[in-house]
C-alpha cells in the first residue's frame, strides 16, 4: 500500500478525529490546533454582557493538546495495527503553544 492509499483509508475510517490529516508529499500529517477548533474558549458572555470564567471545566491548552493527541494517535495506531503491513512509522509530536502534529511515513 502506498501513502496515498493509506491516506484515503484513514480519511474514510477515522472521521471522528480531534485533529485533521493531510497528505503532504510522502507522508501524512496529523495536526490539532486549539485555536482553529475553538477548544480554548473557556470565557462565556452572560446575559449582562459580563465575562465569566468557568473554573470547573477549564483545562490548560497543554492538557487539551495532550488529550487530543493521545486519543487520535491511539485510534490511528489501532488502525495501522489492523493492516497486514508493518512499514508505517509515526513520528514524535511537534508541539507549539496551541497546536500539535505528527507525521506518518
Amino acid at each position: 500500500m502506498n501513502i496515498s492509499e493509506l491516506f484515503e483509508q484513514l480519511q474514510n475510517i477515522l472521521d471522528d478525529l480531534n485533529g485533521e490529516i493531510i497528505l503532504e508529499g510522502n507522508c501524512i500529517v496529523w495536526s490539532y490546533d486549539l485555536d482553529r477548533d475553538g477548544a480554548t474558549q473557556d470565557i462565556e458572555a452572560t446575559d449582562d454582557d459580563e465575562l465569566e470564567f468557568d473554573f470547573a471545566s477549564s483545562t490548560s491548552p497543554a492538557e487539551l493538546l495532550q488529550q487530543g493527541y493521545e486519543e487520535d494517535k491511539e485510534a490511528i495506531e489501532l488502525f495501522l495495527d489492523g493492516l497486514d503491513e508493518d512499514n508505517w512509522t509515526i513520528s514524535d509530536p511537534e508541539i507549539g503553544d496551541t497546536q500539535i502534529s505528527f507525521r506518518i511515513f
